[in-house]
């Protein structure tokens, strides 16, 4: 098996190596190797021979198997224990007594304490101490509403698993064993249990009556190590390890871990106060305001409301307000460029018409003295046939002072009396010359007369192309589309994510309210930000500290530690 329930992490001897147990079966187990040991009990890897089962068997040192009544409270609170069935808490599956030692057959669970990892790794990101504290404020809030409270609440007794992701926690009723004379505990502390007084609350520490509060604050020390990386009290004797739980405190959370939440922040400090009356009231209000923190780090349902979401309300109304605006600029606009195009085509058109006005009229004037048998129109036909050949020019015809067509790019209108175009809409005007839209639209038709020494000699009538004008007009309005698209894309993004940005704080607000509303004042809104909304979360916070003493029920028989002084014993 890869995993062994190291806790604490002490080297691994052989069950030859083992005084204490001189046998490897201990009733229907067989006890494969020591792998840990603690204050007051063994922890051996073991096999369930019944059911072929691996377990971990915790079994009393042979100094404490002598007295009957510490064994006989050993199998009672670890019965009790056994009861608790909980995702987070180590599964007590027996509890028996064999040839005088007392034993107790648990879960081995893969992974390692909580004091190796935190060892190995330093300081845990605030997202993970939140997401493990929680389960483990879940699972002594289970273990107190069924009577039983902890009593060594400490690293070494929090298993994390492999990936990281779970804690479980260890040894539960066991620590309940001094709880009959807090002289023998104390003497059992000083004696053996190196390490646990830094993790006893101020009442345990100072053998005060102790409840399931006591529990929370050793798990508060537990998270502010999580938090900062180092013990929250460091003294190094028990003497100085007690003065200081039960009247120092620690350096604040924040000097070691500056990206510390306030919100976590609070709730160690809330934790670790010296009056028990003055922590949370129990480990399910602890574990909602962890899970509350740790819901700001993670994605957060929306509450349910009634009609539109703001984060979907108010990126539609800046689109339909922003469409609006640019349904109109991008009318203007092409209406404006439809206009400077159409401009540009009739000076352009009216330019190559009075050239091939200017062109024709002296051919025109020439024939226009001769006799009709005399006259010599073909020169004016050839300027025709290369002037039509180029591609804007649709078709050209010029008639005489008579009215007769004498060259066309038509061949067939010549000879023919000219038709002068109707149905068609005016576009400009101005000394005989007009300009017209063609009736199918699709070009432009310019008419001048042909005048040479002030006498009018015929007309030109030249019918131009529009395509590359409509083109050009359909370019730039698939360009001004699209772009307005993307004009609404952003808008639609920057409303969505301003929404995003205005309904998360509004969210945790009205939670926060909620709670209030509820009683439940046990908490602080934890936020880095310095603009409106930081201002308003630290008003909350602030009517908070003011009402929750208002609102607390102070408890009538708890001890007062603000007076305690601890003297040492006098040698016998």
């Amino acid at each position: 098996m890869k995993a062994l329930l190291n806790h604490p992490a002490l080297a691994l001897p052989t069950m030859e190596q083992t005084e204490d147990l001189r046998t490897t079966m201990l009733g229907r187990y067989r006890l494969d190797a020591r792998i840990g040991e603690g204050a007051m009990a063994e922890v051996f890897r073991a096999h369930d021979t019944q059911i072929d089962r691996i377990v971990a068997i915790k079994a009393l040192k042979p100094e404490y198997r002598r007295d009957p009544e510490l064994a006989r409270r050993f199998l009672r609170e670890a019965t009790a224990a056994g009861t608790l069935s909980h995702a987070h808490i180590a599964t007590i599956y027996d509890v028996g007594e064999t040839d005088g030692v007392a034993y107790i057959a648990m879960e081995l669970v893969a992974g390692r304490p909580l004091d190796e990892v935190l060892k190995a790794q330093g300081r845990m990101p605030y997202e993970r101490v939140l997401a493990l504290g929680a389960q483990m404020a879940d699972a002594l809030a289970y273990a107190h509403a069924r009577g039983i409270v902890h009593r060594d609440v400490k690293p070494s007794n929090i298993l994390i698993s492999e990936d990281g992701l779970t804690a479980k926690l260890l040894d539960f009723g066991v620590a309940r064993i001094g709880d009959a004379d807090p002289g023998q505990l104390l003497r059992t502390q000083i004696g053996q249990m190196i390490g646990t007084p830094r993790y006893m609350s101020p009442e345990q520490a100072l053998g005060l009556p102790v409840d399931h509060r006591s529990d929370l604050f050793s798990l508060g020390i537990v998270l502010y190590e999580m938090v900062a990386g180092k013990p929250a009290f460091s003294g190094t004797g028990l003497a100085t390890l007690v003065l200081q739980i039960a009247q120092a405190q620690p350096d604040p959370v924040d000097r070691s871990a500056a990206d510390c939440p306030k919100g976590l922040r609070f709730i160690i400090e809330k934790l670790l106060a010296k009056k028990p009356e003055q922590r949370f009231a129990s480990g399910e209000q602890l574990c909602q305001a962890l899970r509350r923190e740790l819901d700001v780090t993670t994605a957060e349902a929306p509450p349910r409301r009634r009609g539109l979401a703001l984060r979907v309300k108010l990126p539609l109304v800046l689109a339909a307000t922003t469409a609006l605006a640019l349904a109109g600029s991008v009318a203007a606009v092409l209406d404006r460029q439809d206009r400077a195009l159409e401009h540009m085509a009739v000076v352009s058109g009216s330019s190559i018409t009075a050239f091939i006005t200017s062109n024709a009229a002296v051919l025109a004037a020439d024939n226009a003295g001769l006799p009709p048998d005399q006259q010599d129109w073909a020169p004016l036909q050839a300027f025709v046939d290369t002037a039509a050949q180029d591609s804007g020019v649709r078709r050209l015809v010029v008639a005489d002072s008579t009215g007769i067509v004498r060259a066309a790019s038509d061949r067939s209108l010549i000879g023919l009396r000219y038709a002068p175009p109707v149905a068609e809409t005016s576009i400009a005007s101005a000394n005989g010359s007009t300009v017209t839209d063609a009736a199918d639209h699709a070009g432009f038709r310019f008419v001048r007369p042909i005048r040479y020494a002030g006498a009018n000699f015929g007309k030109v009538d030249l019918l131009l192309r529009r395509a590359a004008l409509d083109a050009a007009a359909d370019s730039a309005r698939n360009l001004l589309i699209a772009l307005s698209a993307f004009v609404m894309a952003v808008v639609l993004l920057i409303g969505w994510l301003s929404a995003s940005l205005i309904t998360r704080p509004i969210r945790r607000l009205r939670r926060a309210l909620d709670d209030a509303a509820e009683g439940n004042l046990a908490f602080r809104i934890s936020h880095s930000r310095s603009d409106e909304f930081g201002g308003v979360f630290d008003a909350f916070n602030h009517a908070a500290a003011a009402l929750e003493p208002r609102l607390g029920v102070p408890a009538e028989a708890a001890p007062s530690l603000s007076a305690t002084v601890v003297t040492p014993r006098r040698a016998a």
